[in-house]
């Protein structure tokens, strides 16, 4: 029997830069490896399909509570049974952009892929002119996994990609960054918010529901739901990631065009259930 499809795997340290991470990222990465997987095997012969990883690490990543070390989501792509036809990966950090490069030079693979060193709001119209050109017939498909640590990715950006053709899994840091710094996204002259969700004017909103703390986190989810949905895409489904005293921390946020995309994505959610304890 064909032993089941395990995103997470383990590695040994090499020498170069390992991020660590939580225990609850496990889930993030059996969920964005289980999309991957199910994404490629069904549609592999009908597009040309397309990786894009805005935040992608250092490839590696330290589990703080166990310390074993792990593939993130960049070298789990990577590692499918079925490869995207084009991987495109990049991160602000220098040392993560080094660290990746080498990982995938020392790899087995050696398909078509890019790699950047810039601010994922200032590259996206770089990287999906860069891509390559496949002349084969077929139209591109983009699985795109978008994994800030802030509300730093501005709406902006996440419209470049609304353009194309393209599935997203995005991380809301919505209690990591937006309960803890409401104080000062608040204050007028601050722009954090308004970038975030596209809408200058979410201080309005927020006021009707009595400026409390307790409600920004689903006050900016479904501020952004609203937004997001204007360009295009279906009924959000989210994720919740809490942490090991069972708090939430941050959403999961998938977003698709196609029914179909939120039917793998629901396939990928009954996979994780599945190996919540196999690790």
């Amino acid at each position: 029997m064909k032993k089941k499809f395990d995103p997470i795997q383990l590695v040994e340290d090499d020498g170069n830069t390992i991020m660590d991470v939580g225990g609850w990222s496990i889930k993030k990465y059996r969920l964005a490896g289980h999309y991957c997987n199910i994404f490629t095997q069904a549609m592999r012969n009908k597009w040309n399909l397309i990786y894009l990883d805005l935040f992608s690490g250092p490839g590696y990543v330290r589990l703080k509570e166990s310390k074993q070390i792990i593939k993130n989501s960049a070298l789990i792509a990577l590692s499918l049974e079925h490869k995207f036809d084009h991987y495109i990966f990049n991160d602000l950090s220098k040392e993560n952009y080094d660290s990746l490069s080498q990982r995938i030079q020392d790899s087995e693979y050696d398909g078509s892929y890019s790699i950047y060193n810039e601010d994922a709001n200032h590259c996206i119209q770089k990287v999906l002119q860069e891509r390559p050109s496949f002349n084969n017939g077929k139209g591109n498909l983009t699985f795109c996994f978008l994994d800030p640590f802030s509300l730093n990715l501005t709406f902006e950006t996440v419209k470049e990609l609304a353009n194309e053709n393209v599935d997203i899994l995005m991380l809301h840091a919505l209690q990591m960054d937006g309960n803890r710094n409401l104080t000062y996204y608040i204050r007028e002259e601050n722009e954090r918010i308004a970038s975030f969700t596209g809408n200058p004017h979410w201080r309005e909103g927020f006021e009707k529901m009595g400026n409390f703390k307790g409600d920004f986190m689903r006050f900016l989810s479904e501020e952004y739901d609203r937004n997001i949905q204007s360009l295009g895409y279906l009924n959000t489904i989210k994720e919740m990631i809490k942490n090991n005293t069972g708090r939430g921390i941050y959403y999961l946020a998938f977003y698709s065009k196609h029914p179909l995309g939120i039917k793998f994505f629901e396939e990928s959610r009954k996979r994780i259930d599945e190996q919540l304890d196999l690790f």
